[in-house]
C-alpha cells in the first residue's frame, strides 16, 4: 500500500470510528470512584484529587489509530489516596485547636456562618502515611483496567516496581503495587468490610511484586529520587516558597477574610498555612473515611466531609492553583532540578521503548546494581508498572515535556486566572498515572503515545511534548492522534544518556 493510500484510509477510518467526544465508558474506575464526589470541589485539589478521567481533546484515547498495533506500555503511577502525612496531621491539628480554643466560649448557633459551625467541635482522624482502603480500590481498578485495554500484551507478561520500605511500614507504594497487580491479575478485590489501613496492607490473597526500591537515605532510586544534592538543600523549598506568596497575595484577602468574618463573634486570623491545611481536610476525611466492602466503595455515611462544605466553588479554585503553583515550582518547570530528577526514569524507559539497556555511566538516579541485571531490568515484557510519588511524577513529566507552557505566577493576585496547561490534579492526583505506550504502524515505523489519566497528550503544537518531529508524510498525520516517532523521542531523551542536567546536582 501506497503511503499516500495509508494515509488516507487512516484519516477515513479515524474521522468515522473516533469523534472527539467524552468518552463512554468507565476508564480505570474512575465513574465509580468519583461517584458523590462534586467535580467543582474535587477536580481542584492538586495532588489531593482522586484520580479522574480528564477529557482528551484527542481521539482515539485507548484503541491505536487504524494501522497500528501497541507493542508496548510503561504505566507510571502515584500510589492511592493515603491518610496526610504525620507532619500535615500536625499542622492541621495546630489550625484546630487555635480555632476551638477561640470558640471556647461560642455557642454553636451563635457562629455566623452555618457551614463553619462544626469546627468548633470538629475532631480528625488519627491515621497518617498510610494507603487508605479507597486508595487501594484506586490500584486495583487501574490494574484491570490495564489488563482489559491491553489485553493482547498480557501473554508478553508484565513487571511490577515500587518504591519504599517494607520494614518501616514506609509502605503505600508498595500496597499500591500489590493492589494493582491483583487487579492486572483478574482476581476479585478481597471480600469483606476493609475499612482501616491495617485491613488494606494485610488483607489476604495480595500479590508480591516483582522490585522495590529501598527509599532509605543514599541509594539510587529513579521512583523516589533524593540524591540530587543540590534540590535537596535549597532553601526555602520552592513549593513552600510559591505557597506563601500566592497564599499571601489571594489565599489570605479573599478565603481568610471570609472564614474570619464567619467565624464570627468569635476574633480569629487565618493566615495562608491554615487555609491550605483546613482545605486539605476535604480530600483527606472524605477519602480516609471511606470503607470498601465486597469490593464496593462505600463513603462514610454517603457524604463527603463538611470540610468540603465549608469553601465555595471559587474558592476551591484558588485552593488548586495553590498546590499547582506549588508543585509547578517545586516539581516541575520552576525547579531548575526537575529535569535531573526525572531523567533516571526516563533513562530506564528510553531503554525499554529502544529494547537497549541503559548505559549505566555517566551516573544519574539510576540504581547500577538493578539497571544492570536483566533480571531486575527486564526488557522483554509487554507491561511495565512504575509506583511512585507526585514529587517524582511531576519533573518526570516535565523532563519529558509534558504539561508545559505559560510560566505559574505566585505572588500576582488571581494568577489563577492567568492561562496555564500546569494542572497538578490532571498530572499527579491520588493515584494519577502516566502511560506511554510503544506502537508500531505501517510500514513498520515506531512510535510513541502518551496518555496521562485518560487524556491522549498533544506531541504537536505550540507546547506539544515531541519536539524533534521528522518530516515524512506519515509522522505529520499522525501527530494528530498524539503519535511520535520513536526515532524523533530518542533524538530528544538523548541527554537523559549523559550527565547534563545530573551534574548541576553537584554544581
Amino acid at each position: 500500500m501506497q503511503i499516500s493510500t495509508l494515509l488516507s484510509f487512516i484519516l477515513a477510518v479515524s474521522a468515522a470510528q473516533w469523534p472527539v467526544a467524552a468518552l463512554g465508558y468507565d476508564l480505570d474506575g474512575d465513574a465509580k470512584l468519583n461517584e458523590g464526589l462534586p467535580e467543582a470541589t474535587f477536580h481542584f485539589q492538586g495532588q489531593y484529587s482522586p484520580r479522574w478521567l480528564v477529557p482528551s481533546t484527542i481521539s482515539p484515547v485507548t484503541d491505536a489509530p487504524s494501522g497500528c498495533n501497541i507493542t508496548q506500555v510503561n504505566s507510571i503511577e502515584r500510589h492511592g489516596a493515603r491518610y496526610p502525612t504525620a507532619s500535615a496531621v500536625k499542622k492541621i491539628q495546630a489550625t484546630l485547636t487555635n480555632i476551638q480554643k477561640a470558640l471556647a466560649k461560642v455557642n454553636a448557633s451563635d457562629i455566623a456562618e452555618p457551614s463553619l459551625r462544626f469546627l468548633k467541635t470538629v475532631q480528625i482522624q488519627s491515621g497518617a502515611n498510610d494507603l487508605v482502603p479507597y486508595g487501594a480500590l484506586q490500584a486495583y481498578y487501574s490494574g484491570q483496567s490495564t489488563a482489559q485495554v491491553y489485553s493482547d500484551l498480557t501473554a508478553l507478561g508484565s513487571f511490577v516496581r515500587s518504591t519504599g520500605d517494607l520494614d518501616g511500614l514506609n509502605d503505600r507504594v508498595i500496597v499500591t503495587a500489590q493492589y494493582w497487580k491483583l487487579g492486572f491479575s483478574g482476581a476479585a478485590f478481597p471480600s469483606g468490610n476493609i475499612s482501616t489501613s491495617n485491613q488494606t496492607r494485610y488483607a489476604p490473597g495480595l500479590p508480591n511484586i516483582d522490585l522495590i526500591f529501598s527509599e532509605l537515605a543514599g541509594v539510587n532510586n529513579t521512583l523516589d529520587v533524593s540524591t540530587c544534592t543540590a534540590n535537596e538543600n535549597q532553601s526555602p523549598k520552592p513549593e513552600t516558597a510559591a505557597q506563601a506568596a500566592y497564599g499571601k497575595s489571594t489565599l489570605e484577602p479573599i478565603i481568610g477574610a471570609r472564614l474570619s468574618k464567619g467565624l464570627a463573634p468569635a476574633n480569629i486570623t487565618f493566615a495562608y498555612t491554615d487555609i491550605l491545611n483546613l482545605m486539605g481536610e476535604c480530600s483527606f476525611e472524605t477519602l480516609g473515611r471511606a470503607s470498601v466492602i465486597d469490593g464496593e466503595l462505600r463513603l462514610s455515611g454517603g457524604n463527603i466531609s463538611d470540610f468540603c462544605r465549608a469553601f465555595t466553588e471559587d474558592e476551591w479554585q484558588l485552593y488548586g492553583y495553590a498546590n499547582d503553583v506549588g508543585k509547578w515550582a517545586g516539581a516541575g518547570y520552576g525547579n531548575p532540578y526537575a529535569r535531573a530528577e526525572g531523567g533516571g526514569y526516563l533513562r530506564e524507559l528510553l531503554a525499554r521503548l529502544t529494547g537497549v539497556a541503559p548505559p549505566l555511566d555517566p551516573p544519574t538516579s539510576l540504581n547500577t546494581t538493578i539497571d544492570g541485571n536483566t533480571t531486575l531490568f527486564p526488557l522483554d515484557r509487554g507491561i511495565y508498572f512504575d509506583g511512585t510519588h507526585d514529587n517524582n511524577l511531576g519533573p518526570i513529566a516535565t523532563a519529558f515535556g509534558l504539561f508545559d507552557g505559560p510560566a505559574l505566577n505566585a505572588s500576582k493576585p488571581h494568577a489563577e486566572q492567568d492561562p496555564h496547561n500546569w494542572y497538578f490534579s490532571r498530572i499527579a492526583p491520588f493515584q494519577g498515572k502516566i502511560v506511554f505506550e510503544r506502537l508500531q504502524c505501517s510500514p513498520g515505523r515506531n512510535y510513541v503515545r502518551v496518555r496521562a489519566n485518560g487524556a491522549v497528550q498533544p506531541a504537536t503544537g505550540d507546547y506539544g511534548w515531541c519536539k524533534n518531529t521528522t518530516a515524512t508524510d506519515l509522522d505529520q498525520q499522525l501527530a494528530q492522534y498524539g503519535l511520535c516517532s520513536l526515532d524523533s523521542v530518542k533524538t530528544t531523551l538523548a541527554w537523559v544518556n549523559t550527565d547534563s542536567e545530573w551534574s548541576k546536582c553537584y554544581q
